[in-house]
């Protein structure tokens, strides 16, 4: 489906996404929100194990599908097809953003339109 060129320019829907059901539940909140509002969907995962200098890529001596980052890209493929599949229609982007979760939510937050998170109900 084509997507008309406003949409592109249109402050989008961000949704949070860290692989728990909870987000996923939030894709589908955002997916359905980005419909109505007829804006672009945009998903996020805050990517903190840069900062932590850890290996992200896959063990030596593991799958080669393994590692942190490929674990973080699984996360973001997991939401997308499941925002494609609640709202085709909706233009979705997928992105890794390294930082805190709740820095990247905030930055995010200056250019959208409305802001999804889940809740796993761990904290604060």
């Amino acid at each position: 489906m084509s997507t008309p060129a406003h949409s592109l320019l249109a402050a989008p829907v961000v949704v949070g996404v860290d692989g728990s059901a909870s987000s996923l539940a939030a894709v589908d909140l955002a997916a359905h929100e980005a419909t109505l509002r007829r804006r672009p969907l945009r998903i996020v995962h805050a990517f903190i194990w840069p900062y932590l200098h850890v290996p992200l890529g896959p063990s030596p001596y593991g799958p080669p599908e393994g590692g942190l980052r490929h674990q973080a890209e699984r996360i973001l493929g997991d939401a997308h097809a499941r925002a494609d599949a609640a709202a085709p229609e909706v233009l979705v982007h997928g992105e890794l953003i390294t930082g805190e979760a709740a820095a990247v939510l905030h930055d995010c937050s200056r250019t959208a339109e409305l802001i999804v998170i889940g809740d796993r109900g761990l904290g604060g």
